[in-house]
């Protein structure tokens, strides 16, 4: 829904859109053919509904309420917008008038107001604000604030792209008006750049923020699919595409991507070709490379956007603040000069002095249109990869895209085990689990593939790994060997059974350079999650990273709404080597006597350790983070933090991180790097502890800065015995 330039002072009509504006039309809802209207001010023409243009002649100069509409503006998505006059208060608003039919749909006003009143909860310095929303002789309008400034879509058109300063410093308001609006459950699926006025000071300011999934009027710049909301083709998201009620604040995050691509090229990342083109790029391909088309934006940067604009949104920011502490921190690295910083980020770096831180063409039918969408995404109600490359053939048997694991005899299509159905199962393909309750299964490994586990519809199976197998010929034994492949497990539990069939240490996961994604998933070790019980050698671990001799790792560990717990470390690095490996947990728990992370040092090139924790329960007792090097092994690890809306539980009289080894303090110190907000910390001694080759030293929490919400005493940790498949 284009928000029209509310700085335009002239009241004629708006001229056709220039072909290069279809880029930004937005395919919208409720395709019915336009009528013309005819009648007067005084109550909507029957019949409807009316372009924007006729709804401006028509009550141009007209009252509605308190407020005198002197200047018709343009056409937003749902309506007119006029520049008006509230006589009450003697103040300019914009106020956006509903049209034609949609004004005599109960449903859709009742949709209406409850998204103007959630609208209307926001009250942020980057978002338009709503004041009212009214009826007046059959007419239904929103008020809003009337914001002098053009909109980003224009001032990229009018004055080139940005700088790379500009650019974040936009960025990071937007993203901070997001977060805001997340906190409230409003959502606004169409953000893009005509829905970002920029004000005459620099400021950026979201209009119709949660008014987007409203039913919208159909005129030169929509393009319709009936009973469905889809967004503006240029910066939709994958999923949103597919369903607009599964869009949550990722999917705005994925155009705010868009966008930020937008800002620093002048173009969105898929700017060529037809809608239908579009929507299948935005599904399949990879976003054409920014610090290629721009040399002087940063690779850290490009990652960022690239982040924002993963297919898969657990591969994204889970939440804009977690964006916005990025954004901010690549800033102050790179020394940009921000002229809206955000709002007060809680950041605590360990300890903090130590670390440097338009006519839209008809490209195909609707029919058609619907038809191809239904095709990208296929049938089931599961997100799946469209792409799937050449299926493999194992032991004679030919691969298979779906494979069904069942108890009793198998029909085609199904297998009696999972470890036969990783087998078949080609490369990205889906392997659907038709059981509930605890099933033993042998372990497995998927040799470089991309394999998804599901359950079948309305089941909850548990998989209870009885055996493992080597990860590589020297390798610790795992349960599931993701290697160098993506495995994404949905909806199910997964858990090592008590005893296994090997003296080798318990392994759930091992990877190499591969990639782990699970998405509402418990996974259970051994062992009392809360009391260590005696290890004869290696620790036990939800997941090890490892690499081949001389070969760095770049490994990636990705969880939505899991669980874990038991006696083992969760993320074990400390045969990772140089390279680089990722863990983004979101909305989820760890119970573990051990730490989340333990790892230790490399021979030469450093290796690197992102954790981004968002509304995650961390109860380790040994404390979060445990790094060691060695003579062997004299390169420190290098690690960040950052907790966001968490709970940190450790025991008393445990660091919250140590760090050991050969290296000096000053090499401690600059190693780690731990960013806040709004988490709690509970327990603990120190908030770390460092055993240097000369000296040993504790950091009190009391000396964070700025200081962590912190109690002495730690509270009840997450009760495992109620998770689902967690236990016997």
């Amino acid at each position: 829904m284009s928000e029209p330039d509310q700085s335009n002072g002239s009241a004629s009509l708006p001229a056709p859109l220039p072909v290069g504006a279809i880029d930004d039309a937005t395919v919208i809802s409720r395709g019915e053919s336009a009528a013309s209207w005819s009648g007067t001010a005084t109550g909507p023409i029957a019949g409807g509904p009316a372009t924007t243009g006729e709804i401006g002649r028509v009550l141009h100069g007209t009252m509605l309420g308190p407020y005198r509409l002197d200047e018709f503006i343009g056409g937003g998505g749902m309506g007119a917008v006029f520049r008006a006059l509230d006589t009450t208060l003697d103040r300019t608003v914009a106020v956006k008038v509903l049209a034609g039919r949609q004004a005599d749909d109960e449903e859709m006003l009742k949709r209406f107001r409850n998204e103007a009143q959630s609208a209307a909860r926001l009250d942020h310095e980057n978002i338009g604000r709503v004041h009212a929303v009214g009826s007046e002789n059959g007419w239904h309008f929103i008020v809003f604030e009337f914001i002098e400034g053009t909109n980003l879509r224009d001032v990229i058109r009018t004055e080139g792209p940005f700088d790379l300063a500009r650019t974040v410093d936009v960025a990071i308001q937007v993203a901070d008006a997001l977060e805001h609006a997340s906190e409230r459950d409003v959502v606004h699926r169409d953000i893009k750049p005509s829905n970002i006025m920029i004000t005459p000071s620099g400021r950026a300011r979201i209009v119709d923020m949660g008014l987007a999934r409203l039913p919208h009027l159909a005129d030169d710049r929509d393009l319709t699919v009936s009973g469905m909301t889809l967004g503006t083709f240029d910066y939709i998201s994958p999923e949103q595409a597919r369903d607009p009620r599964a869009a949550d604040v990722r999917s705005d995050l994925y155009s705010l991507g868009c966008t930020i691509f937008f800002m620093l090229t002048g173009r969105p990342p898929f700017a060529d070709g037809t809608m239908v083109q579009k929507l299948l790029q935005h599904q399949q391909q990879a976003p054409p490379a920014l610090d290629e088309i721009r040399p002087d934006v940063p690779r850290r940067f490009a990652e960022i956007v690239t982040r924002l604009m993963a297919k898969d949104p657990l591969d994204r920011y889970q939440r804009p603040a977690v964006l916005v502490a990025d954004l901010a921190a690549f800033a102050d690295d790179q020394g940009l000069h921000i002229a809206s910083p955000p709002r007060p980020l809680a950041t605590a770096v360990v300890p903090a002095k130590s670390i440097g831180v338009g006519s839209l063409p008809w490209l195909v039918p609707v029919a058609g249109l619907l038809a191809m969408v239904a095709a990208m995404w296929a049938v089931s109600a599961w997100d799946r990869r469209a792409t799937v490359t050449a299926p493999l053939v194992h032991e004679g048997d030919a691969s298979a895209s779906l494979i069904t694991v069942v108890t009793g005899s198998p029909e085609p299509g199904e297998v009696a085990s999972l470890a036969e159905a990783v087998r078949r199962v080609a490369d990205g393909g889906t392997i659907e689990l038709a059981y509930d309750g605890v099933r033993r299964e042998e372990a497995f490994g998927i040799a470089g593939r991309y394999i998804t586990i599901r359950p079948a519809l309305g089941r909850r199976p548990v998989v209870e790994f009885s055996g493992m197998r080597a990860s590589t010929p020297e390798g610790s034994p795992v349960a599931c060997d993701v290697g160098d492949g993506t495995l994404v497990v949905r909806g199910v539990s997964l858990r090592l059974a008590g005893a296994t069939d090997t003296a080798a240490r318990p392994v759930l996961f091992g990877i190499r350079s591969g990639r782990l994604t699970c998405d509402d998933v418990t996974l259970a070790m051994p062992g009392n999650p809360v009391t260590p019980g005696p290890v004869a050698g290696e620790l036990p671990a939800f997941v090890t990273v490892a690499s081949d001799p001389g070969v760095p790792s770049s490994s990636t560990i990705v969880l939505d709404r899991t669980r874990a717990a038991g006696d083992a470390v969760f993320l074990d690095a400390h045969a990772a080597g140089a390279g680089r490996v990722t863990l983004r947990w979101h909305d989820g728990a760890l119970v573990s006597p051990r730490w989340l992370v333990f790892a230790q040092g490399t021979r030469a090139e450093p290796l690197d350790i992102a954790c981004d924790l968002d509304r995650v329960e961390v109860a380790c007792g040994a404390g979060v983070v445990s790094l060691g090097d060695s003579a062997e092994w004299p390169v420190p690890v290098r690690l960040r933090v950052r907790a966001v809306d968490s709970r940190i539980i450790v025991d008393a009289g445990r660091p919250f991180i140590e760090q050991h080894g050969n290296a000096d303090i000053d090499a401690y110190r600059t190693a780690c790097q731990w960013i806040d907000r709004r988490s709690r910390y509970e327990g603990g001694g120190a908030f770390r502890r460092i055993e240097a080759s000369t000296e040993r030293i504790d950091e009190p929490v009391r000396d964070v800065v700025p200081p962590l919400f912190h109690q002495q005493l730690p509270g009840s940790r997450p009760d495992p015995a109620s998770w689902a498949g967690s236990g016997g």
